[in-house]
Formats: C-alpha cells, structure tokens, sequence
C-alpha cells in the first residue's frame, strides 16, 4: 500500500469511527469558482452609534460551516493564552492563562467539557502557558508580567519586583492539584515575560522566554529592546542532574538560565522594537546538504524590526557541550541573568522587515518611513513556521518550501484591520562561510472587510480612543493537513493547509494558504482575501466583563487572544468571557488524528 492509499485509509477509518458525514465537495475551488463560503456572509465587524461592544446579542456572526460545540465560562474572566495537548492517559486538556490564575479543562469530549482545576498566581499577569512531557511527568510553564502596576496583588507598584515578573514551572501530572516546581527572575529584563515557547533540543527540555523590555535597552552594547532568554528544564532524569559539580542541580533549581537572543540595532530601521513572541522549529528538511539539516531555529516576531531568525543549535548542553553548559548553568544562576555573568548569544541567520506598501512611495509602511497606520504592516506580533516542508509543485514552485505566517498587532488605523502575512523561508545564501535565510514575500491576507473599516485615535469616522486593538489579529495557528484527492479542499497536491488566526473582536478567521500561495499576479486584494477565507466565526457565548485593571477597561465580546487547532477541533480563549470550542466542517476527518 502506498502512501496516499494509507493516508486515505486512516481517513477513511477516522470517519467512520467518529461517525461523520462529511460532504465531498464536487471540485477544487479556485479563482475562476463562484463558489466560496463568504457568499451571502454579511459584515462582521461591528461598531458605530448605538453598539455595544460588550453585549453579545450583538456578535451573532460567522459562516455556516463552523459549529459552536461548546462554550465554558471557566471560574473568572481574563484569559489570554491556551495551549491544548494530549496527556498519556489518552486525555485532552486545555491549559489557559489568565489574568491571575491558569485553568486545566477536560475537552476530551468537545461538547461538553469541564475545569479541573484554577490555580490562582497573586503575581499578575499570567499571559502564557506552554505544557511539556518528560519521562511520563506532566508540567507547564507560565509567566507573570507586570503590564499593569495598578492590578496586581501585593500591588507592589513596581516592574522590577522578581515576586511579579518570573517564570514559573507547575508539575500538573494530577490535573486536580497543580504543584509549583521552581520560578526563574531573570534581573536583565526587569518588566518580565510577556511569551513563551518549549521546545527538546537533544532529548533536553528548554524555554525560549521573549522580554519585550519597553524602555530596558542596551543601546550601548548593540542591543534592542529586551530579547530571548534561553533556559534549560533542569527536570527529573535529565542529563545535568547526573553530571557532578552542578551547583544548579537538584530540587527548587530546574530553571536554569543558559544565554539569550538579541537583535543588534545596527540590523534594525528604528522605530518601536521588541520582542514580541516566537516560535523554536527544528529545520524540518531532510536535506543533508542543506545547511539548516538538523539545525534549531528561533522564529522572532520583533514589531517594527519584523521577522528574526536566531541559530539555537550550540545551546549550551549538559551533555553535548559541558564544558559550555556548566559555567553558563552556574553563573546564569548566581547573576540573575546579567549580561555580566550570563554570555552565550544565539546568532542571527536571517531577518525580513520587506513590509506592505500601501501608500506606493516605495518604502515599507511603518513608523521608521513615515507611514505606521497603527502598526497595520509592521507591528509583527506573532511568527510561526509550518510544521512541515511542503512539496508546492502543484502550485508552480520549485519543490519542497518552508513557509512561515507572521501576524501583526494593529492599535488603531485610519483604514483596515491588520495584515497576516505569508512567507517563503526556503531560499538562502552564505555570506563569509555563514548561512543566512532569504526570506520573500508569497502574499498577505486580511479581512475582505478590513479597508472599510477604521478604528481607535487615527480613525476620523469613529474617534473612540477606547477602540485600539478592536479588529487587530493576535495569534495564528498554522496547521498542516495530509490529503488525497478525495479529500483534498484546495487546489490538489499531497497537503492543505491553513491558518487558524485570533482577531480580537472580529472573532475567529481560517484561511487557506495553498490559495495565497497560487494568486495570480495583479488579482484585487480584496478578491484574494474573501478567496482564501474558509469561513469565521464571532463566539458569543455570554456578555463580556470588563477586567478589574487601572490600565485596561476591555469587556469586548468576542475579545479573543488565541486560536488553537488540536486535532480536528478549533479552541479559542477570550479575554473577557472564557473557552469556546468550535468545528470546521472540512476538519471532521481529521477529529483524533495527529495534525
């Protein structure tokens, strides 16, 4: 049996297991098609005199192809991240940061799911939660960020109190009863972490921190605003617990700092610069010729400096490099993280700020050149790489390419929502014997609606300064499905793919990449945005509460901060009410499978 019958076959069986109808479609959409789910779909994003923002009897919107399958309050408004993951009794949790605490939710059954466990953390603001397993131990990562001095308790009043801006690791084997392990304050970034991202290098756990230090920057030394720190999971049967003379081993040190990333500002355009969040990939090619082979890669979403690709494969190791990893483990430690006694710099490898030019004067939009629109170009938030190479032949590329989708953050704009951008981070070349990737833009997306549309200071139709971040992107989940040409929902080929994308208050957006990929040159932006949209969806599930902050007064409904696929189902956390799970028709095949 060869490998599209196999796939065929799983599909087939996972369909019948799960006891789904799935309509087949008769043809492949493309440009020429008249067919699209946006047909007949009425504008979604809602605002002018007389709407309320916080009423959800107001949000009632989507495409018919997604299903609301349930919706969870949780204990308390103020969520942020969510990650879902499979645990070894075959279990689905959902691990959501929240303002104060994280939650644990069963969704192994997605229509009716319930909160283990809310472990309240009085050291606000919880953002991120990232989960790991090691050795048959279940633990997960969050993060305090001091944004808000005003709602914090103690209220210390300061950005540099390690109580309130640490990462801290839970062992939560026992979903019902979450237990601290360590906590890591990190004196080089003294306002705290904002995001987080695990990933094994060798068979050891680390954390990829990023720091977006608004005013901490170490202009003197070359460096931007904040960076990545990079810590090793000192956890249960690692190799640094069995090497002798580790001051760091042992219970209550298992977060061990070992170097960070920074961008210098020599590579940099100016304007606002930090990091933001990021993803850590193994290259996933199978070229041995290839450079990047069994390479580790940070992808860094850095605003107005754009995409940042940094080399973490000779992080310090326990065991591949001991020599390096021992005084790094040690005198990380013993100084909090200082630029002083903490050394090791992941290099660079490769960058892109070739950002949309709206106005035509030749220049990418943003704050450096004249053009920041609030940030509707250049505020990169958000970067993920696919989780595969893909072979693209289908759509007239030259083999196997490695993508990468980057989402800005779009505070307020005189017209549009926010771009998602897709990139082609296949191509590079060597420079004095060192690699560096040459990425190039494929296309962007951004909601067929987005130009008809303005919001927040810069927007003279609706000058509500309360409306910044209304209809902006946050997060994206990029998903990678295998196909045959039965199931396939795009233009052909072995795989579709398509991106999960968080807007804040225009709800839930899935779009196709195969249909950003082949767009013939010239096409109406416009055009291509409602093609390449799968549908969306506004959760609404109960009146949005304001959160209790000095700073921030959002009470939106929907006001989401992630999208996260599991396979076959879509989970979104918002802020304002709590978990929504949701079904996309054409991911039916996939409900249980590993995409």
């Amino acid at each position: 049996m060869d490998t599209r019958q196999t796939i065929a076959s799983i599909l087939l069986a996972g369909a019948i297991l799960s006891g789904i109808l799935w309509a087949v479609l008769e043809s492949n959409p493309s440009f020429e098609s008249s067919s699209t789910p946006m047909d007949g779909a009425e504008d979604p994003l809602f605002q002018g005199e007389g709407h309320d923002h916080q009423n959800a009897s107001q949000h009632q919107a989507g495409t018919s192809n997604i299903e609301l399958l349930d919706f969870n309050p949780l204990t308390s408004p103020g969520n942020a991240e969510v990650q879902i993951a499979t645990a070894p009794d075959g279990r689905t949790y959902a691990y959501q940061a929240g303002w104060d605490e994280f939650h644990i939710t069963d969704v192994t059954d997605p229509t009716n799911t319930t909160v283990m466990s809310a472990h309240k953390d009085p050291n606000t603001q919880v953002l991120d939660v990232k989960y790991l397993e090691y050795n048959g131990d279940e633990y997960i990562i969050t993060q305090n960020q001091l944004v808000d001095p005003g709602y914090a308790d103690p209220d210390v009043g300061s950005w540099g109190d390690p109580a309130q801006v640490s990462v801290n690791l839970y062992d939560v084997t026992d979903k019902s009863n979450p237990v601290w392990v360590d906590s890591w304050y990190d004196a080089d970034h003294p306002s705290g972490p904002h995001n987080l991202y695990t990933h094994m290098i060798d068979n050891e756990w680390y954390i990829f921190v990023a720091n977006p230090d608004y005013d901490q920057c170490d202009a003197a030394i070359g460096e931007a605003c904040g960076g990545v720190t990079i810590a090793h999971l000192n956890l249960q049967g690692s190799a640094a617990r069995l090497l002798e003379g580790v001051p760091a081993a042992g219970v209550g040190h298992t977060v061990i700092k070992v170097g960070e990333y920074e961008v210098n500002w020599e590579t940099t355009r100016g304007g606002w610069i930090y990091i933001h969040d990021m993803t850590v990939q193994l290259w996933p090619g199978d070229d041995p010729d290839d450079p990047r082979y069994k390479h580790t890669y940070i992808y860094g979403a850095y605003w107005e400096a754009g995409l940042r690709i940094g080399d973490v494969t000779d992080v310090p190791h326990p065991t591949n490099s001991p020599q390096l990893y021992l005084p790094m483990a040690t005198t990380c430690k013993a100084g909090q993280g200082t630029p002083l006694t903490c050394r090791w710099r992941a290099p660079e490898v490769g960058q892109w700020m070739d950002f949309a030019d709206f106005d035509g004067d030749g220049n990418p939009d943003s704050g450096s050149t004249g053009n920041e629109n609030g940030g509707r170009a250049s505020y990169i938030h958000y970067a993920e790489p696919f989780p595969d190479m893909v072979d693209a032949s289908h759509l007239g590329y030259d083999g196997e390419r490695h993508l990468t989708t980057l989402a800005v953050e779009t505070l307020s704009t005189h017209v549009g929502t926010g771009l998602t951008y897709l990139l082609d981070t296949t191509d590079y070349v060597m420079e004095n014997g060192n690699m560096r990737f040459k990425p190039k833009l494929i296309n962007h997306w951004e909601i067929p609606w987005g130009e008809d549309h303005c919001y927040g200071a810069d927007c003279e139709a609706h000058p509500n300064g309360d409306e910044w971040l209304l209809f902006s992107p946050h997060n994206i989940d990029s998903t990678l499905f295998p196909t045959t040409e039965i199931e396939d929902q795009s233009y052909g080929g072995e795989w579709d793919g398509r991106l999960y994308i968080s807007h804040y208050h225009a709800g839930i957006w899935i779009v196709d990449v195969e249909t950003l990929m082949a767009a013939e040159a010239g096409i109406d932006q416009r055009e291509l945005n409602t093609r390449a949209t799968v549908g969306f969806y506004l959760p609404h599930g109960e009146d949005g509460t304001p959160l209790e902050s000095d700073y921030y007064d959002f009470g939106w409904v929907p006001f989401l901060w992630a999208a996260e696929h599991h396979n076959g189902i879509t989970y979104a956390s918002c802020i304002t009410t709590g978990l929504y799970v949701m079904q996309l028709d054409i991911d039916k095949p996939y409900i249980g499978m590993d995409v």
